[in-house]
């Protein structure tokens, strides 16, 4: 009788994880874009009550925006290298500035009834959607990078136009992991204060 096949080994332990995510200044990244956010955002670890191998921490806006709520979510890291983002509550107009960032987005593809996307120059990386209507929502991918995907699940914004969304960063292997992290890194400094970061000299 063949024995079942072994899930595939981690990229990293809990430890050598974090240890990655300071040698490649992705903490530090992230956490400059959260101090530099405008509305003002806090950041606290993320609570691990289960023990799983992941490493992260969870954010909420200071003072809420004219809204329903104070934009709230969380930066979640697996032991494999993908990176997600989620966000609750926050600008609509935000979150597609930030996807724009990582490749173009038809408007007009995330509209109710809209067919879905593919990118017209496979050459250049853009949004591949596809509207979700029982969910009033839409789906995403984008190839940013070599051996990098990106996808994004985002709800319709509502009457105030806000959004609930996530995006999760995936590299291939863990080569590719310091450029799935800058990418992740890159989105959420344009989510949190609305332009790209400054260039480091």
């Amino acid at each position: 009788m063949p024995h079942p096949a072994r899930p595939a080994p981690h990229l990293f332990t809990r430890p050598a994880l974090d240890l990655e995510l300071t040698r490649t200044g992705t903490w530090k990244a992230i956490h400059t874009a959260l101090h530099a956010s405008t509305p003002r955002m806090t950041s606290h670890v993320h609570p691990n009550p289960n023990g799983e191998p992941v490493t992260g921490l969870r954010f909420t806006e200071d003072t809420p925006h004219i809204g329903q709520a104070r934009t709230r979510g969380s930066i979640i890291v697996t032991p494999d290298g993908h990176l997600t983002i989620r966000a609750h509550t926050i600008p609509g107009h935000r979150w597609l500035t930030a996807l724009r960032h990582l490749g173009p987005l038809d408007p007009h593809a995330i509209r109710p009834g809209a067919e879905a996307t593919a990118p017209a120059d496979p050459a250049t990386p853009s949004w591949s959607l596809r509207p979700k209507l029982k969910y009033r929502s839409f789906c995403g991918h984008l190839k940013p990078a070599d051996h990098v995907q990106a996808t994004t699940l985002t709800e319709l914004p509502d009457t105030i136009g806000d959004t609930n969304a996530q995006l999760t960063i995936a590299p291939d292997n863990r080569t590719a992991c310091p450029t799935a992290w800058s990418t992740a890194a890159a989105f959420l400094h344009v989510l949190t204060t609305g332009a790209p970061a400054r260039t480091q000299p």
